[in-house]
């Protein structure tokens, strides 16, 4: 196997953040429009055509998508590649004799994971503020959508964590189940083409169709805790922007709406249907973005590797 150091595992893992998360941003601004409680009457016609508004701006929110982007792949693969490495060392000294490898993939991402989100929620929430944002038509031109919130929860910075409990609950399995198919889907494609190791560019081609198919397959399950997700940042992002009072009677401070309130009140209004609303967006963004991360993740780092050979 081959071992790669820090350096090229974080600078590869920086490449593949800014190249995935400048192609699917737009595409993302789009989902988080059609899960949001504001679709019908905001980015619908009455007639059930889409508004114009829906694919403007596609770019809102990009900046703290770029700077926790970059900060939590990095931590994510450095900690993915450590966690591999100790891991099949432990199997092959002997203490997990017996322990399938994909378990082995679970637990690493898993563990990856976890540290990503700690620089990925507050960096979400505020993008997904941004990309809804809407600003009056007679207003006069100001800050951009993103610093229009960071002045906003600059009042409330407790509420950059609104939805983390949510995002766990949809990142982690789904990452869980992205990495243990990935690496599933790379292997059986690798023995079925009977690639050799010194075929780069073969190799390459397995990654990016194994990612591509396995981050598809992963993200249609969980599109419903994307749903409220969404929903309960959106809800944190409006009552930051207005003098609502919360339940407990602290001015300015906006109240927390739960995830279970938050599914009750969706099913109720749309039915299991508004659970899944983008769902075929979310299934195309995730094939399109897992594939596109993961092959220039390891395009780069191979790359690095024979780049400090010469």
């Amino acid at each position: 196997m081959s071992t790669f150091n820090g350096l090229e595992i974080t600078t590869a893992s920086i490449i593949a953040a800014v190249a995935s998360e400048g192609a699917i941003h737009p595409m993302d601004t789009v989902i988080t429009r059609v899960q949001s409680p504001m679709y019908s009457s905001v980015y619908k016609h009455l007639n059930g055509t889409f508004n114009r508004t829906l694919f403007s701006g596609l770019y809102q929110g990009f900046g703290p998508t770029f700077v926790a982007g970059t900060l939590s792949s990095a931590a994510f693969f450095t900690a993915y590649e450590a966690s591999k490495v100790a891991l099949d060392n432990a199997q092959s000294a002997g203490y997990m004799l017996g322990v399938p490898r994909p378990l082995i993939h679970v637990a690493s991402s898993a563990v990856a994971e976890l540290l990503a989100l700690a620089f990925q929620n507050p960096a979400e929430v505020l993008k997904q503020n941004a990309q809804v944002f809407q600003r009056p038509l007679n207003a006069q031109r100001g800050p951009s959508p993103t610093m229009e919130m960071l002045r906003q929860f600059r009042k409330y910075p407790s509420g950059l964590w609104a939805g983390y409990t949510a995002l766990v609950a949809s990142q982690l399995p789904s990452m869980c189940l992205t990495f243990c198919l990935y690496e599933m889907f790379k292997e059986n494609l690798l023995e079925r083409w009977k690639t050799e190791k010194g075929d780069v560019r073969q190799q390459l081609e397995a990654t990016v169709l194994a990612a591509g198919a396995a981050g598809g397959c992963a993200s249609w399950f969980f599109v419903p805790i994307h749903v409220v997700k969404t929903r309960m940042r959106l809800s944190v992002g409006e009552q930051t922007g207005s003098t609502r009072s919360s339940l407990k009677g602290a001015p300015g401070l906006p109240s927390r709406v739960g995830a279970f309130s938050i599914a009750r009140d969706v099913l109720r209004k749309e039915g299991v249907a508004g659970l899944f609303r983008g769902s075929a967006l979310t299934c195309v963004a995730a094939v399109v973005g897992g594939g596109l991360y993961i092959g220039c993740y390891e395009g780069a780092k191979i790359y690095l590797c024979n780049y400090q050979a010469l």
